[in-house]
This record gives C-alpha cells, structure tokens and sequence, in this order.
C-alpha cells in the first residue's frame, strides 16, 4: 500500500525541473534581463528608423530638386550674376526658434503650428520681401500614408500681411491650424519653402518643434 509506482516516481523529477526552470525564468523577468516583448519593441524601433530615414531622403531630394529649378527660373528672368550682384533677395531661409505648437481656442492641447520665416539676404539680414510661402507639417513618427499633416499656402500678395518688424527682430508668421484631427505625436517637422517673387529663387528650411496634445 505504501509503495509508490513506477509512473508516479518517474513523474516526480520532471516536475521538480519544470518548476526550477519555471524559477530562473521569473527571476529573469523579476530582474529585468529579459522581457517577451523585447524583440517586438526593436522590431519596432528598426521599423520607425527606417521610415524616418526614408521620409528624411525624400526631403533631401525635394532641397535639391527645388535648387535646380530656381537655377533655372533666374535665367528664364533674363537676370545675370551681374544682375543679382545689385539686387536684394533671400539666400537662405531660417524658421525661428519661437516657431511651435499654438493654442488658438483657450482649450487643452495646441490646434496647430505658428511659423515664423526669416528669409535672409547675402550679407545675412533679414529683409522684407515680396514672395509665395508654403508650409508643411510632417507627423514622421506616424505611418507614411497619413505623416503629412496638412500643407498652406500664402500667395506673394497676401505675404506683406504676415510681416511683423520689431527692434533687432523681423518675420513673416504663418498660423498653421489642423486641417483635420491632431496629430498622432508630439514631435512635428515644419517644411518651408519661400520663392522670391521677382528673382523667382527659390529657398527652404526645415525644423522640429514640439506640440502639446490633448489627453485622450
């Protein structure tokens, strides 16, 4: 009666190794070492790096590409280096530090992007100059079809209304509300583009500000 049998001896020291196993597990667990998600979170991570890296190369292309053609506008003008060497207009294009998320209702969490454009000329002042604007908002951490926010446009003869010139400071500032829902995060890449309206050139610059959210 007291004897135990066979199978239930042999049964004995695998279910002592399945719980020793089970041990060391929860103690990898308990310490940190190791998680069952990890490997989804870098597949994760790799995944987003290399949507940035994409959308990133596309901005790079779009630069150059707008560089060749304002090339090409200056000499449709007729305007030589001679020409340009007596005339004033933007070289480069600076977004202002201040650019970032604004809050234009008084509600929790901002509704869009306030731009402040800077176009400078060579000797690196800022000037006051007749152009077309455009602005796009990039959500680059959302999937690609839906990481354009939304896109404005302000023709050259609207420009001079946007112009705010203060002591040691000047900038046009562009109120870019959501064109639709908010973004799905907070880090957003503003693209600018400025085409000089008589010289037809054609500057960029590119920043990252921060917006605040509405809780969800």
């Amino acid at each position: 009666m007291n004897a135990v049998s066979p199978l239930y001896r042999s049964a004995r020291p695998r279910g002592g190794r399945a719980l020793a196993a089970a041990a060391v597990l929860w103690c990898g667990v308990a310490a940190g070492c190791w998680t069952p998600t990890q490997g989804d979170v870098q597949q994760e991570n790799r995944a987003l790096r290399e949507a940035l890296r994409k959308r990133e190369s596309e901005l790079a292309a779009q630069a150059t590409t707008i560089e060749q053609l304002h090339r090409q506008l200056t000499l449709a003008r007729g305007l030589s280096d001679d020409d340009l060497k007596k005339i004033f207009y933007p070289e480069r294009l600076e977004i202002d530090r201040l650019s970032g998320g604004a809050d234009y209702d008084g509600r929790p969490g901002d509704d869009g992007v306030t731009v402040h454009l800077r176009p400078i000329d060579r000797d690196g002042d800022v000037i006051k100059v007749a152009g077309d604007i455009r602005i796009q908002l990039f959500d680059l951490a959302a999937p690609p079809d839906r990481n354009l926010i939304g896109e404005y446009t302000i023709p050259a003869d609207q420009v001079g209304k946007l112009w705010h010139g203060k002591l040691l400071t000047g900038h046009y500032t562009i109120k870019c509300p959501w064109p639709g829902l908010p973004p799905e995060n907070p880090v957003i890449t503003i693209r600018a583009v400025f085409v000089d309206y008589f010289t037809r050139r054609v500057v960029s610059a590119q920043a990252v500000c921060q917006v605040k959210l509405a809780p969800r």
